[in-house]
């Protein structure tokens, strides 16, 4: 049966790759990949000829057509790796319709595992490793990242987070502002030559900021140990809401906390409301 072969790739670093990885480079034929430039130039720094391969762009621009063609060459009794620039096509890559595609398709799914820059950025971080959660990029707006703080500082746990050189400084001094408290971690450029790595509690981000290269990929892991016990998980979320009142949006707040609390966002938008009116 044909299959969908998900390939972890280094993330800087090509010593990084497994044995495992290098042979289905240079064995199997069919692959998809995030930037076809990038994976030829993986193809050249490894020494293995591209000659025979044949290569798709698959990315969160790619046409529909695109999973159709997949579907077509599964079909057709041909193997598909599916590869991103760096690390896991899963993690931070659009490669999940392809994965959902191919086993509701009938096709087989195999893992050809290597370095992940989330569990790289975990290790180095000191910090208390599960639970966990991965979030992927941070949101492009301020609101939306204020709401990811404040559904942070309610969970409490362990967080990881990417960013972007261009945008991770006005992040770090919002985190700097919404959860002071949290103890932080910023890993720049994971397993390259300039690998950094920067812990503080983000209260002291202002003084720590000139240490920083902001240059790079960067991973964020955040710890927060979360609400104190006492009250029940709803007035919990009531009284850490209350600060939001006033600058953020209600409706956003609610939509934010409803599958957290697993109640309608319209209960917790009522509730809300009348603790505004306190």
């Amino acid at each position: 049966m044909s299959r969908l072969i998900l390939l972890s790739v280094p993330i800087g670093n090509l010593d990084d790759l497994t044995l495992r990885g290098k042979k289905v480079l240079e064995e199997k034929k069919l692959f998809f990949v995030e930037d076809t430039r990038v994976f030829f130039d993986l193809l050249k720094g490894l020494s293995i000829d591209s000659k025979t391969k044949r290569v798709f762009s698959f990315h969160e621009h790619s046409p529909e057509s695109r999973l159709n063609d997949a579907k077509k060459f599964l079909e057709e009794g041909n193997d598909i790796v599916l590869v991103s620039d760096a690390g896991s096509p899963i993690m931070s890559d659009p490669g999940y319709p392809l994965v959902k595609g191919a086993l509701e398709w009938g096709f087989s799914l195999d893992s050809v595992p290597g370095v992940s820059s989330v569990l790289t950025a975990l290790e180095l971080s000191g910090l208390p490793p599960y639970p966990f959660q991965f979030h992927g990029f941070f949101p492009r707006d301020k609101q939306k990242i204020k709401s990811l703080f404040s559904s942070i500082k309610l969970l409490g746990q362990t967080h990881v987070l990417f960013e972007g050189p261009r945008r991770v400084g006005s992040t770090l001094s919002l985190m700097e502002e919404c959860i002071p408290e949290a103890q932080v971690c910023v890993a720049r450029e994971l397993t390259k030559k300039f690998q950094s790595v920067y812990r503080f509690q983000s209260k002291d981000y202002l003084s720590k900021k000139e240490e920083i290269v902001f240059k790079g990929e960067f991973v964020i892991v955040i710890y927060l140990e979360g609400l104190k016990e006492g009250l029940s998980q709803f007035e919990r979320s009531k009284k850490l809401a209350a600060h939001y009142m006033e600058s953020g949006s209600q409706k956003d707040l609610s939509k934010l906390l409803g599958p957290l609390l697993e109640k309608s966002p319209k209960e917790i938008y009522s509730s809300l409301m009348s603790l505004k009116k306190r």
